[in-house]
């Protein structure tokens, strides 16, 4: 079953603190990467701003701080990531991840097609946030990727799984989801349409539950 996998996945990451792997892969290659603010993340709408400043720094939202600014993020984490659920599930959390990786710098820079995975989110927050792998297949520099679950060519994408106040999400008809990574190694992923799946907790999802996903990271080299 898919969700075994996934937590066995999460807990092992959560133990080594890995983050990034590499590998061969032959997807599309990104398009240039959109304008980006100082921080490195792409254009919110106002409620996410606010959504994830109330995330990461709880004074954040109070004072207009940016939503990227790394809060309670500690400096030994090589991510500091926030997450926004809305739709059948609505919640915020932060949090911070390792990864073993060199340097942030590193970690996106360009070059031969590889895998790229991405921070991860483990129990964050009041509605215990989880985000599963989710890896681009054919990583080839910054840039803006449309993920895509099936090829008949080399190794699939794969999309985000999500949970939240015991409830799980992932990738069904009519599902999208797009990720950005900068330069600097701080990235988005944006999914839309994620449907309810089958868990240890619903062993009946809603078939018409939807959520859609967003979560931004910056990295910092330690």
């Amino acid at each position: 079953m898919k969700r075994p996998l996934v937590l066995f996945l999460l807990l092992c990451l959560a133990l080594t603190g890995v983050a990034c792997g590499g590998g061969e892969a032959t997807t599309a290659a990104p398009t240039e990467a959109p304008a980006a603010d100082p921080t490195g993340a792409t254009e919110l709408t106002e409620e996410e701003a606010a959504a994830f400043a109330a995330a990461l720094d709880p004074d954040a939202a109070a004072t207009g701080g940016d939503a990227t600014e790394d809060g309670n993020c500690e400096s030994y984490f090589r991510f500091c990531v926030a997450s926004s659920v809305s739709g059948a599930v609505e919640s915020v959390a932060a949090a911070g991840v390792g990864a073993n990786i060199d340097t942030c710098a590193v970690w996106a820079a360009p070059g031969e097609a590889r895998i790229l995975e991405l921070p991860m989110m483990l129990a964050a927050g009041e509605d215990a946030i989880t985000v599963a792998l989710t890896r681009i297949a054919a990583y080839t520099g910054p840039g803006r990727y449309e993920l895509v679950s099936v090829s008949t060519d080399g190794i699939p994408d794969m999309y985000p799984t999500i949970e939240a106040a015991g409830r799980t999400f992932s990738e069904g008809e009519g599902s999208t989801a797009v990720v950005t990574i900068n330069a600097d190694g701080s990235g988005t992923l944006d999914a839309t349409g994620l449907v309810e799946i089958a868990s240890l907790q619903v062993t009946n999802p809603d078939p018409a539950a939807r959520v859609d996903f967003a979560m931004q990271w910056t990295c910092q080299d330690s």
